[in-house]
């Protein structure tokens, strides 16, 4: 049976047919985390599912980051799904190719299909006599279905800070995230705030368009060379017809950035020395000037290590302010600090993302009408990134804590993915109705996902997304991709409080 598509009234609950015994799924999301998850139960017809789309196509973040230079700092061979290979022109993609890969993968898995776009999620309730989820769109249709799926990711609400006067600009602004194309850049006053991983990418870009670019630093990152080759036709062919060598080339890249967690060991010498090493690099690119403000302080990797071949080397040209001063107010037609104004035609916001509520604006509410927003407060707590006390057969994918800073997302994704499909397959052999992890496991998993993280690099003082504003580490995964596949490699039912399913089911 497919998921229930019943038009109602948005006070009138969604009522319950017969549930067949193919589970059904809705997952909130079609970016990269969504797509794995719909390819992964196409191909395993563990489940009917419908994947909700509030775009009109698929990709997420990467349908949403069309700004100029947009690239991925992860090799292209290993920022795409192990099921999927493809042969890649570049080592590291540009947005555009990896967009178009998530558009193949969703034609070649036949999931298209099976994905509403336009569908907006505005809540979801867990009816406890029913053992089902209650998902109402922002359209009011209400669907339902025994499992859901969060896989909205942590970088999909853009992030402006609310500085003051910034109602009374009378120029153009847009975040990063949300590129104005239509807007000419040429020859106008521009200014970005934020230099982060998506400035560090549209920053040169911009410079060779604006008549003045004022670059708004609230604190200096480190940066590292990036090798951005373009693969032969040689090596393409060799990648595509000679066996193997395309995996073994996939292996060797995962191994090279899966021993630098080492790296982000807190005040270990391995740390040090790649400190030492980036700050010799900058040093050597900038001059003395402008080593106090583009050069950190805090040790390589408590912030993310940003990749570019150009940008000291922009704000250091003519027609580019590098401000360090805090932004006290924005005016009409400017942008002030406490020591000068500079005038601007255009702001771009380069300022992040909303990671630390992730799911919560949605809506969730679990047993006894909790939100997820309160349960997640003063800060999420979970088992394995993907489950929730108080909130049976919810699942989220790239949620809190899943996070890497050494290797490809994707990996954990597929891990996540994999466990919710193993899930699902014992839940059926052993006739269950729902789990709902236990308090104590969660408490459990917190207390060494904790310690581990005290010895990361994350914790050291510096502002960084990965941390919530009381300084827990909310983001990211402890350590290696290894140690959390091997976590979710089988789940341990023990962890579960689990309702049967009944006879007349």
């Amino acid at each position: 049976m497919s998921v229930t598509q019943i038009l109602l009234p948005n006070d009138v609950r969604c009522t319950t047919e017969m549930k067949s015994s193919t589970p059904r799924v809705l997952i909130i999301g079609a970016g990269i985390s969504g797509l794995c998850m719909a390819i992964r139960l196409k191909q395993t017809q563990a489940a009917s599912f419908t994947v909700l789309e509030k775009s009109d196509e698929v990709g997420g973040t990467w349908l949403d980051n069309s700004y100029p230079g947009s690239a991925c700092d992860v090799p292209s061979f290993l920022y795409s799904f192990s099921f999927a290979p493809k042969t890649w022109a570049r080592k590291y993609a540009k947005q555009s190719e990896i967009l178009d890969y998530l558009r193949d993968c969703a034609d070649q898995f036949g999931v298209r299909d099976q994905i509403r776009f336009g569908a907006e999620v505005a809540n979801a309730e867990y009816d406890e006599k029913t053992a089902t989820w209650c998902v109402t769109l922002t359209s009011g249709e209400q669907l339902e279905a025994d499992f859901l799926i969060g896989a909205v990711g942590q970088l999909n609400r853009p992030k402006i800070p609310p500085f003051k006067g910034l109602d009374s600009f009378e120029g153009e602004t847009f975040h990063s995230a949300r590129w104005n194309h239509d807007y000419d850049l040429t020859g106008r006053a521009v200014a970005v705030i934020g230099t982060a991983a998506s400035a560090i990418q549209f920053v040169p870009l911009v410079a060779q368009q604006a008549g003045r670019l004022c670059i708004f630093q609230r604190s200096p990152n480190w940066i590292m060379p990036v090798n951005r080759a373009v693969y032969s036709r040689f090596m393409q062919g060799v990648f595509r017809w000679v066996p193997g060598v395309a995996r073994l080339n996939r292996l060797s890249l995962f191994l090279q950035h899966e021993w630098k967690i080492i790296l982000l060991k807190k005040r270990s010498n391995w740390n040090r020395g790649l400190t030492a090493w980036i700050k010799r690099r900058m040093r050597r690119e900038i001059p003395p000037s402008l080593h106090a403000d583009l050069i950190p302080s805090y040790p390589a990797g408590c912030k993310r290590i940003l990749l570019s071949n150009d940008y000291l080397d922009v704000v250091q040209q003519d027609h580019v302010d590098l401000v360090t001063e805090r932004i006290q107010e924005i005016r009409s037609n400017s942008i002030a600090t406490k020591e000068a104004e500079y005038p601007v035609d255009a702001i771009i916001f380069a300022t992040g993302f909303e990671t630390a509520e992730e799911i919560c604006p949605l809506q969730i509410r679990g047993r006894d009408g909790v939100f997820l927003k309160d349960q997640w407060t003063p800060r999420p707590r979970t088992y394995l990134g993907m489950l929730t006390p108080g909130f049976p057969n919810f699942f989220t994918l790239y949620g809190p804590n899943t996070n890497l800073g050494h290797n490809s997302i994707i990996l954990m994704v597929e891990s996540q993915v994999n466990y919710f499909v193993r899930c699902l397959r014992m839940m059926a052999d052993r006739q269950m109705a729902s789990i709902e992890v236990r308090p104590e496991a969660v408490e459990t998993f917190d207390e060494d996902l904790q310690k581990g993280l005290s010895k990361s690099v994350w914790g050291d003082p510096c502002d960084n997304w990965y941390k919530a504003e009381d300084g827990t580490i909310t983001n990211n995964w402890k350590s290696s991709v290894l140690s959390y596949w091997w976590r979710t490699r089988s789940p341990d039912f023990r962890q579960f409080n689990v309702e049967t399913a009944s006879a007349d089911e």
